[in-house]
């Protein structure tokens, strides 16, 4: 089986969550015995590191022996955006950039990756947070702003914070099948795995930010049903109201009703699944709680404006 080595970039002011979450996506794919990872932590100096939360992490190498390396994960954190950093890391990246398979960043890492010119002309993400800092100071970056991760082959980029675990677990699967990358990602109960052109405001999160705690799980409750017809009496008695009540409160909330509600999260899942699958619209409508693919399409068509063929195929250019 081929070894593969992951390498972790350290530095002053790291997210701890950019390194940990991919980090631990690796190595459990080690413990399920599906790929041969060696993970290993690099800095300038054999050091410890002590991240934005205050949690150290000690480098193992540094970067004049670090090992060479099939996978190179550059974490965000401030710290990528500090020049003395930038001035540091950025020549041994450039170098390393030739015989280093894969770079990976998370979050406000794009900036350090950045700073060396190797996003020149690609399309990249980060952070909605620093989306304005980030085009200022890179104009020649293709900057997406709303999309979880964009992989380019042999450089990505994520969104931050727990998009760099569907990025992680993307790249498990382009090495060792989506088969394995599934059971990573129940063994560590996280969803497998949103799409890579996924807006990084979902329509949950959306809904989250205007209900309050009388609707706060009505989401998980839809979406672990998403198969089922989910009328208004179902939902009501979830919500534990009646269906009168429950109809008049949630659009208050919301501005909207349940029923076109339920309709967005079906099709957000649809997107999902026309980027992520090569399943057949049939599959997908029924995955979706569609009575059928024709019901599906004309649903989908309605609210995006393209048929889900013409959508799957812009992704496929896209990427």
């Amino acid at each position: 089986m081929l070894s593969r080595t992951i390498g972790f970039l350290l530095f002053d002011q790291y997210n701890v969550l950019d390194i940990t979450g991919p980090l631990e996506v690796f190595d459990t794919a080690r413990q399920l015995n599906g790929c041969a990872y060696r993970i290993c932590l690099i800095g300038e100096h054999k050091q410890a590191y002590r991240a934005e939360s205050g949690i150290e992490l000690l480098a193992q190498f540094n970067l004049a022996d670090c090992p060479s390396l099939d996978t190179l994960v550059i974490p965000g954190g401030s710290g990528t955006r500090e020049s003395a950093i930038q001035a540091v890391y950025g020549p041994w990246l450039k170098a390393r950039g030739k015989d280093t398979r894969r770079i990976a960043t998370v979050c406000t890492g794009a900036f350090l990756l950045a700073s060396t010119g190797l996003l020149d002309k690609l399309k990249a993400t980060t952070h909605w947070n620093f989306e304005a800092q980030f085009r200022r100071q890179f104009p020649k970056v293709r900057l997406i702003n709303d999309a979880l991760y964009i992989d380019n082959g042999q450089i990505s980029t994520s969104a931050g914070i727990s998009s760099g675990i569907d990025l992680a677990l993307k790249l498990v699967e382009d090495d060792c099948g989506a088969a394995l990358a599934v059971q990573v990602a129940r063994y560590l109960v996280v969803h497998y795995r949103r799409a890579g052109n996924q807006a990084q405001f979902s329509e949950p999160l959306k809904f989250q930010q205007k209900a309050d705690g009388l609707f706060a799980d009505i989401t998980a409750y839809i979406m672990q049903h998403l198969q089922q017809p989910l009328s208004i009496d179902a939902l009501a008695e979830q919500a534990g109201m009646s269906q009168r009540n429950f109809c008049r409160r949630f659009k208050q909330q919301t501005g909207q009703s349940p029923g076109r509600y339920v309709e967005s999260l079906r099709l957000d899942y649809a997107r999902q699944l026309l980027a992520d699958k090569d399943w057949q619209l049939g599959q997908i409508a029924q995955a979706c709680g569609y009575q059928s693919a024709d019901v599906f399409r004309r649903a989908f068509e309605r609210r995006f404006g393209v048929l889900p063929g013409e959508y799957r195929a812009r992704f496929t250019e896209k990427t």
